[in-house]
C-alpha cells in the first residue's frame, strides 16, 4: 500500500502537473524535496518486501494503474537492481534529498546510504553475488558525514534520541 501512495504522489507531482496547476517556483521547489524523501520510502517499501518475499510485484509512477490492474512480479535481482539505482541517485550530489542529519527525524541522504549499506550487505542473498566492497564503501560514506556509534547499546534506547547528544554518538 506505501509503494502505491507514494507512486501516486509522484504522479500528481509531476513537474506537468505542477505546471497545470499553476504551483509557483518556491513551492515546487520545496516539492522536489518531498519527492525524493517519497522515493526513498519507495526504496525502503520494496526493500521490506523483498527480504520478506523475494519476488514481489512491481510498479513505479510510471506503471499503469486503475482499471484493476495487478502489476506483474518481478523477481528479486529487478528488484534489488531498482533498489540500489533508486538510492544511489537520491544519495547523489545532485539529488533533492535533504542533506545529512539536517532533516530529524525525517529522511535525509543519512538515511539513504543506511538502506543502501544494508542492502548491499544482504546483496548476496537477493541476487547471488555478494557486494562487500560497495558495503564497506557506503558505510565509509555514512561516517564521513559525521555520524558516529553511539557509546553505550542502552542509549539507542532512550525517549530523547532527538536531543540527547549521548544517543547521537
Amino acid at each position: 500500500q506505501g509503494v502505491t501512495y507514494v507512486n501516486e504522489y509522484l504522479r500528481q507531482t509531476s513537474d506537468a502537473n505542477l505546471d497545470l496547476r499553476g504551483v509557483p517556483a518556491d513551492v515546487k521547489a520545496k516539492i522536489q524535496s518531498y519527492r525524493a524523501e517519497a522515493r526513498f520510502l519507495r526504496a525502503y517499501f520494496y526493500w521490506a518486501a523483498m527480504d520478506t518475499f523475494g519476488q514481489v510485484p512491481f510498479a513505479t509512477e510510471n506503471s499503469p494503474f486503475g482499471g484493476g490492474y495487478n502489476p506483474p512480479q518481478a523477481p528479486a535481482t529487478e528488484i534489488f537492481n531498482f533498489i540500489v539505482e533508486e538510492l544511489n541517485d537520491l544519495a547523489s550530489e545532485t539529488s533533492a534529498m535533504p542533506a545529512a542529519q539536517s532533516n530529524y527525524p525525517r529522511a535525509d541522504k543519512g538515511s539513504v546510504l543506511g538502506l543502501l549499506a544494508r542492502v548491499y550487505l544482504n546483496a548476496e542473498v537477493y541476487t547471488g553475488t555478494a557486494m562487500w566492497e560497495e558495503a564497506k564503501t557506503t558505510c565509509e560514506k555514512i561516517f564521513s558525514l559525521g555520524y558516529k556509534l553511539a557509546p553505550t547499546h542502552a542509549e539507542l534506547f532512550r525517549g530523547d534520541n532527538g536531543e540527547n547528544p549521548d544517543a547521537k554518538g
